[in-house]
């Protein structure tokens, strides 16, 4: 079983200063970054995201979930040829869009 981990960035307003579930997990399964790189000028700090991603690491303590002021934080567990099987459709989706 792997971790599928979503966080909902309408509730996740401001990762930067909030930081909780980055210090808390144990696994080190979060990171936090930009989601665009600008030239020539500083990142907006509303421009970062934190995001799951090393989901093999995670131990299911829920400790993220528990310490996450906004409550933006989803965990639940699958098998891995489900997970292989949802991240292929959605690769082939977004292939799709970027030939149409």
């Amino acid at each position: 079983m792997i971790a599928q981990i979503k966080i909902d960035y309408d509730l996740c307003k401001d990762p930067l200063s909030c930081r909780q579930c980055l210090s808390v997990c144990p696994s080190v399964v979060f990171v936090c970054g930009p989601t665009k790189k600008w030239k020539g000028r500083e990142t907006d700090p509303k421009e970062y995201r934190i995001v799951g991603r090393y989901f093999d690491k995670c131990s299911g303590c829920r400790d993220c979930i528990k310490v996450c002021p906004t409550g933006a934080i989803n965990l639940e567990f699958i098998a891995q040829d489900q997970l292989a099987q949802i991240y292929k459709e959605e690769r082939a989706a977004q292939l799709k869009e970027r030939t149409i």
